[in-house]
């Protein structure tokens, strides 16, 4: 029996739309699997409001602590976590060989970090997917979802760089990744720097001043060969740009 943990997210309903699960649960139902046995776990039950998680760091740990204390009572043949780069402070020339520090991390990464660990000991086969910043039906936040919509433009650094992850093909990678039995594999597109990404996918929409230090992720994956690559990614920036800009353009009507 396959389990999917957060159906009704962003990552979760994505996943539920691209494969079958025989149940799904999500944060009000998750006590009804206590002391079952799966084939199959994926979770992608933990909230992303990554600013929410920085503002009420003891609410969020709560949250994940509670998620473990159900998790610890289920058993699983192969058990897929959904996760985060910024387990990072620093996301930056680092790949499945890097060890994250706790030192210094912000509580939201700090606590999936936990999460990862707390999994990889409780349970016989893990992969963890290490995501970035993403895009797909459903998004609701990040600047690709404020430069769609026209807001809070002014609060978009050109200098910033960040990895866009096209969501709709997180089944495929997920399965490529339990396939290979892969512990840990970092979903680790070409870096696109913000500048670029507003010039060739938003038509050079206005946005705010190059000012103070810029976020630049440029995360690695020791996988690449898996993706035909050897650069240290799974895609490059023009297949990102392609893909985003097929996104917006069919998020608009525009096909």
């Amino acid at each position: 029996m396959d389990l999917l943990i957060g159906h009704t997210g962003f990552v979760g309903s994505t996943l539920a739309r691209a494969r079958d699960f025989d149940r799904t649960v999500n944060s009000t139902t998750i006590n009804e699997i206590r002391g079952q046995t799966f084939d199959l776990v994926v979770n992608c039950g933990v909230p992303a409001e990554k600013w929410r998680a920085n503002k009420e760091p003891d609410q969020d740990r709560a949250n994940i602590a509670s998620l473990m204390e159900v998790l610890s009572t289920i058993s699983a043949r192969r058990f897929v976590q959904i996760s985060t780069i910024d387990v990072f402070k620093t996301p930056v020339n680092v790949d499945e060989t890097t060890d994250p520090i706790q030192q210094g991390l912000h509580a939201y990464g700090l606590h999936r970090l936990e999460l990862e660990r707390f999994i990889a000991t409780d349970f016989p086969k893990v992969t963890t997917l290490r995501l970035p910043g993403l895009f797909g039906r459903g998004l609701k936040k990040n600047i690709i979802f404020d430069l769609m919509h026209q807001r809070l433009l002014e609060n978009i650094n050109p200098n910033s760089a960040f990895q866009w992850y096209p969501l709709d093909r997180l089944a495929e990678d997920m399965a490529r990744a339990v396939s290979n039995d892969l512990s840990l594999l970092h979903l680790a597109p070409e870096p696109l720097a913000t500048e670029e990404l507003v010039e060739r996918v938003f038509k050079g929409s206005p946005i705010g001043a190059p000012e103070g230090l810029a976020p630049r992720y440029d995360f690695r994956t020791c996988h690449d060969a898996l993706f035909e690559r050897t650069d240290g990614y799974i895609m490059g920036k023009e297949e990102v740009i392609a893909a985003l800009q097929t996104f917006v353009a069919d998020e608009a009507g525009i096909t």
